[in-house]
């Protein structure tokens, strides 16, 4: 086929977007990049996810090599200078999902190697591997006191995991599809889960 070029410059697609807590700045996601107003900031391949940190000074991002690596970069929000690079030589793929806990004391990374890898957010020591989802992990969620992660996976299930030792608490198994999305509500009472199967459900 021939190579023909684009009659005007065509902007890559946005394949994340984040707003910072107090709702004053927007993160773009790009393949290779990440664009903070008029900051960019060059990542390595596709931009899956994008979360500030609780005070809004730090920006971490979820990418990697789809069947090589997985990364997370935290990044300085002013002045896009990365602070912390992790999750290389642990995760076997891409990530889909990298978030600061609400107590920024850690940092948690998932992706397409089905596990949950666990990081000490000031050094980005590794602190634990957690294991147990047939499928793709696509999102995680920190509770609002740090205890507890939720997970939402390809192999048609939630999961609850406990921070301090990586213990499962709960299998939310009854969705009929891949699970995309999972959050707790503000005050860690419920748990949200979305996905392939067409509903929302909630869990006390």
């Amino acid at each position: 086929m021939p190579d023909i070029a684009a009659t005007g410059k065509a902007a890559k697609p946005i394949t994340a977007a984040e707003y910072s807590p107090d709702g004053k700045t927007l993160a773009v996601g790009r393949f290779g990049s990440v664009e903070i107003g008029d900051l960019t900031i060059p990542v390595e391949g596709k931009v899956n996810n994008l979360h500030f940190s609780s005070d809004g000074s730090k920006l971490i991002i979820a990418t990697g090599i789809t069947g090589l690596k997985g990364i997370a970069t935290v990044n300085d929000i002013k002045t896009g200078e990365k602070i912390l690079e992790i999750g290389e030589g642990y995760h076997r793929d891409i990530l889909y999902d990298a978030e600061f806990s609400p107590d920024g004391k850690y940092i948690a990374t998932t992706g397409y190697d089905r596990t949950i890898q666990l990081w000490d957010a000031t050094s980005g020591k590794f602190i634990r591997r957690i294991e147990g989802h047939n499928g793709a992990i696509f999102d995680i969620a920190f509770s609002p006191d740090s205890t507890l992660i939720a997970s939402a996976s390809a192999d048609e299930t939630g999961k609850i995991w406990r921070v301090s030792d990586g213990e499962r608490l709960d299998t939310l198994n009854q969705p009929e599809g891949e699970q995309f999305r999972i959050a707790f509500t503000p005050y860690g009472r419920y748990i949200v889960c979305t996905g392939g199967d067409k509903k929302i459900r909630l869990w006390r």
